[in-house]
């Protein structure tokens, strides 16, 4: 076994790896008679422990400015400002308590955009946005965060109902009869489109987004327009004030609707954090940046055009529920259910071709997210795969052929796929989805928190205050309000025991998610300790380079008999990192127990 770990991890001579850039705060280079060791550095640095940062992204820099602003609106902008103000009007009880909802709701996910700013300043070589920046605030116990993040991203994370509602609407605006498994199969394709086009091209997948969010926005506008056209008299609509009349009549004093409309309004503003997962590829349009000059540039735009495309989303968001209001009467757009633009263009138009053109709108732009759901969240697997944490980290970590991450993306389809095939309609769907849903809340709440970690963390280092854009009351208001979501789960609804959207018990899916989390960390620390402990062995660390220069960590076992030696031989640090850096994967694999 010595000897065998000896050859392991024996300097290799580099054959097919040309120009392999690695982390300059974890390793520096030496070249020895065609030889290659990488060792870190001893001083100490932002990110002491971790994946180690890819200096130069494999993924390439295909992300400048125009893709910030339109992954912000194609995340923003799914089907829920088209489907979802007729629901709100309905718990509030009021158009004029609506207004007040949406524009006060909108300052938690403002809040929330300078929060992931301020960690995108701290990790700007490191896409994923919520894996990583979990990672770098909780690294005790080491790998807790990894795993059990990685392990919920792989089974929850679900962009399925972006798909399904571009089934819906492209059925509904063909006129054919909509059935469940007629949606699903035009799902099925969407979500297969989006996939293969993500992982042939990377820039082309954003080329095409520029395009569906430029038609977007164009569509929006028309119906702020059409809003306008219909307050000035010029359309069918009988009687376009109705709405504003009585604003504040049958205003709701329920705590339990007002709550759920606050969550409700605030998930119409969410999918901001998609934007984030692809920081690592950010470029501006400017040639020969440096990486400093790059990583200025990128702090420059996230934190300027993300508010700013948050804020034109709230103006049109605004102007878009008033068009919709100008277009029925309260009691119309109060059971409109999810079709209260239905409403609006039925009211104005009275002809099926402008509620057809609606829903084929509908379906692109369902498109769209779905595409930036996709793009964003294989980042994030792929994250995932380079911490080690998963099994085969090759597969995750790769981008070969095409410059992108295949792995990742084909369990992104995998996954989504059985959410769209495998439950019935219903109960089983809506469960599985807001399980999803709920261990979001729960990994916000700890990322709010762990930013107040790194904040202190670098108080301590002397780093200073640079970079912190959001004051400490507003960190309080979304640590509370997270808290609001997660506790809210278990208010039962006032109609008795069972859930809205499921036909059993209301608080199952709160429940089996926490449930789940703890198997997860149950999982961890038999992993991590107790197997160790009945193996006779510890974790070692162990960073390797792919062919095009992709670097991710695995774990390897080390007999108790060998460790002293590994560890003198490697210079194994502190966090059981191992300083050599191993540049043919397959060594590795081979080596595992």
């Amino acid at each position: 076994m010595r000897g065998t770990l000896t050859n392991l991890f024996r300097r290799t001579t580099i054959q097919s790896v040309d120009d392999v850039s690695i982390n300059s705060n974890r390793v520096s280079e030496t070249h020895d008679s065609g030889d290659y060791t990488s060792k870190k550095e001893d001083h100490t640095t932002v990110i002491e422990v971790g994946t180690p940062e890819e200096k130069k992204n494999p993924l390439g820099y295909s992300v400048g400015p125009l893709s910030v602003i339109v992954l912000i609106i194609q995340g923003v902008v799914g089907t829920g400002i088209f489907t979802g103000p007729g629901t709100i009007v309905k718990s509030m009880g009021s158009i004029g308590s609506t207004y007040v909802l949406w524009l006060s709701c909108f300052f938690l996910p403002m809040f929330s955009v300078f929060l992931y700013v301020e960690f995108a300043g701290y990790y700007p070589k490191r896409n994923g946005g919520d894996v990583a920046y979990l990672e770098q605030a909780y690294t005790k116990p080491k790998f807790l965060f990894p795993t059990i993040y990685a392990a919920v991203s792989v089974v929850l994370s679900f962009t399925t109902s972006s798909a399904l509602a571009v089934g819906q609407y492209l059925l509904s605006a063909s006129g054919a009869e909509v059935t469940t498994w007629h949606y699903r199969g035009i799902a099925i394709a969407a979500l297969t489109l989006s996939c293969v086009h993500i992982g042939l091209s990377t820039k082309w997948s954003l080329r095409l987004q520029n395009l569906l969010g430029f038609v977007k926005v164009v569509f929006m506008v028309f119906i702020v327009i059409l809003g306008f056209v219909v307050l000035g008299g010029g359309t069918k609509v009988k009687d376009p004030h109705a709405s504003f009349t009585n604003m504040w009549e049958g205003t709701t004093t329920q705590g339990n609707n007002i709550a759920n409309s606050i969550i409700n309004v605030a998930f119409s503003y969410g999918g901001y954090i998609y934007a984030f997962g692809v920081v690592a590829e950010y470029s501006s349009s400017k040639k020969g940046q440096t990486e400093s000059e790059r990583e200025k540039s990128m702090i420059r735009t996230f934190s300027f055009y993300v508010p700013v495309s948050m804020i034109v989303i709230l103006i049109l968001y605004i102007l878009m529920i008033t068009a919709y209001y100008a277009g029925g009467t309260p009691d119309e757009i109060k059971h409109s259910g999810n079709g209260v633009a239905t409403i609006l263009f039925q009211n104005a138009f009275q002809n099926k071709s402008a509620t057809k053109f609606l829903n084929v709108m509908v379906a692109l732009s369902a498109y769209g997210h779905l595409v930036t759901a996709v793009l964003s969240h294989s980042r994030g697997l792929r994250e995932c795969g380079r911490q080690g944490v998963l099994p085969f980290p090759k597969f995750w970590t790769s981008t070969k052929p095409f410059g992108t991450p295949l792995g990742p993306i084909l369990v992104t389809w995998i996954v989504n796929f059985i959410m769209i095939v495998a439950p019935p309609a219903g109960s089983a769907f809506n469960f599985i989805v807001d399980m999803g849903s709920y261990s979001g809340y729960i990994f916000t709440l700890a990322l709010i928190c762990g930013l107040l970690k790194v904040r202190r963390d670098r108080k301590l280092r002397n780093l200073g205050t640079k970079g912190q854009y959001l004051p400490l009351p507003c960190i309080i208001i979304l640590l509370l309000f997270e808290l609001m979501v997660i506790i809210l789960a278990f208010v039962p609804p006032k109609h008795g025991l069972i859930g809205s959207d499921v036909t059993f018990f209301y608080a199952t899916y709160p429940i089996v998610t926490i449930g789940l989390l703890m198997l997860c960390i149950a999982y961890y620390f038999v992993w991590r300790y107790t197997l160790p402990k009945l193996g006779g062995y510890v974790h070692r660390e162990v960073e390797y380079i792919l062919q095009n220069g992709e670097i991710g960590n695995t774990i390897v076992k080390v007999k108790l008999e060998d460790v002293e030696q590994w560890d003198n031989e490697h210079g194994t640090d502190e966090y059981g990192v191992a300083k050599t850096v191993v540049l043919k994967y397959e060594d590795v694999e081979s080596q595992k127990t």
